[in-house]
């Protein structure tokens, strides 16, 4: 079972050492770890269903003892998996998140997501031990196909999560700014027993909202979705679930103003709706891709300044220009004249457009630069003021409402779980290696050199 992806192994060369260790009859050990890294991660990198097709195939699976993961010790047990605390006998460990530096096993191969490629600060000691124990990297967001699109990811139920969880937050978002809405009846993604229930709740809401149960005052809402990839389509399948219509980003300042109540308006932005050439205003998909720092964004007063919600799914690399500055979020945040819009005495206009952000990417200082750190499962939200630079967990107040969970795909672990081990099963193999031999493999030397940047 393990051949299929070989013939796809001349792109990453370092990978036929680990290939040949693996195939040899004594060597097919798989062991799944458990998941250590908070609380609230229940997810596993293969759920039993998967586990079942490679003890089929003749691979013995290791599975470490845990609670806390969403399918149960038992369901992998009836599939065959060893239910063992020790997986020193695999040559190959996967997990889902960070391991604890304590925890990793010298001269080891692991695949997880490591969050090191971006060489983020808080993740450099984990990269630093794994090579200083020989450790080879495979990396889940480095598993591309030939156009460099990645095929094992969370990506949509990220998307799933974050948009129940950002329309749970504006239901709480304006009732401290003094609005009942139908948003009130939804929870956080993670009270659901499955989506499909949260998805229940959410067409429930959208009833309430089509009846004309909107508070008047508020205008229109507009929710902008940036990208297309899976994060924006998991988010849109829930969004979908309301009542709603799609516009053109040239069309958000009439809808704005003319806008209805009784259904949603979303935008779906692409690149070439906001990035344009800094000497010539036009957009080169592929020199973009080559030389995005020859672009710069106008999404922040092309787009954003009629967005009620935006829903940030894009990936963002260091030389990419950012949507959101820390300047352009004074500006967005700043009171907005709406004379089409009445309001009275316990019935109050907002005190801007821009209601809440959910960046799903949770790159903290990435394309939302004020986003400096990513909120929690435990701690979902906080209230961003940008006169003050300031966060602070609360409802009430000045500022934008933003969610920045950084493992939104933990909040519904059983789906998600089915999901990635779909993607995950076939391409064993056909992975990129981050570190080797004590060292970084050539693809990815430049880690060192963003490292030197950032120091």
């Amino acid at each position: 079972m393990w051949s299929a992806s070989l013939s796809k192994l001349h792109k990453f060369p370092s990978l036929r050492i680990v290939s040949q260790r693996y195939f040899g009859d004594k060597r097919r050990v798989l062991a799944i770890r458990r998941e250590d890294v908070n609380v609230w991660e229940r997810r596993a990198p293969l759920s039993p269903a998967h586990v079942k097709q490679l003890v089929k195939d003749g691979i013995k699976v290791i599975v470490q003892p845990s609670n806390r993961r969403a399918y149960s010790m038992m369901e992998y047990v009836q599939v065959g998996a060893d239910y063992q605390e020790e997986i020193n006998e695999a040559s190959l460990i996967l997990g889902v998140k960070q391991i604890p530096i304590d925890l990793l096993l010298p001269d080891k191969t692991y695949a997880f997501f490591s969050h090191t490629i971006k060489a983020q600060e808080e993740n450099m000691p984990l990269l630093d031990a794994l090579l200083e124990k020989n450790i080879r990297l495979i990396d889940y967001e480095r598993i591309l196909d030939s156009k460099g699109q990645r095929l094992v990811a969370f990506g949509k139920y990220a998307g799933v999560s974050g948009m129940i969880n950002i329309l749970h937050g504006l239901g709480l978002r304006l009732l401290a700014l003094g609005h009942q809405t139908p948003f009130m009846h939804i929870g956080a993604s993670h009270n659901y027993r499955s989506s499909q229930m949260a998805l229940q709740a959410i067409r429930d809401a959208g009833y309430e909202i089509a009846l004309g149960r909107m508070p008047k005052s508020i205008g229109p809402l507009t929710f902008i979705f940036t990208g297309s990839g899976n994060v924006s389509q998991g988010a849109q399948e829930v969004f979908q679930e309301l009542p709603f219509e799609y516009i053109e980003p040239e069309h958000l300042p009439k809808v704005v103003q003319q806008g209805v109540t009784n259904k949603l308006y979303a935008c779906v932005v692409s690149r070439e709706d906001h990035f344009v050439r800094k000497d010539e205003g036009s957009f080169d998909a592929e020199e973009f891709e080559a030389h995005p720092e020859r672009y710069i964004s106008v999404f922040s007063h092309k787009i954003a300044p009629y967005a009620s919600c935006i829903v940030n799914g894009i990936y963002w690399s260091v030389n990419t220009p950012r949507l959101i500055t820390i300047p352009d979020a004074k500006n967005l945040l700043k009171p907005a004249a709406t004379p089409w819009l009445s309001s009275m005495q316990g019935c109050p206009l907002l005190p801007h457009r821009l209601l809440a952000i959910c960046d799903i990417s949770a790159d903290p200082g990435g394309s939302i630069e004020f986003m400096k750190e990513c909120t929690t499962i435990d701690h979902p939200f906080c209230l961003y003021d940008a006169e003050q630079h300031m966060e602070t967990e609360s409802f009430a107040g000045d500022g934008v409402l933003i969610c920045s969970i950084s493992n939104m795909p933990a909040q519904i672990p059983r789906e998600a779980t089915d999901f990635f081990g779909g993607q995950l099963l076939p391409h064993v193999y056909d992975m990129s290696v981050i570190t080797s031999n004590g060292q970084l493999t050539p693809n990815f030397k430049y880690i060192e050199d963003l490292r030197n940047k950032f120091r």
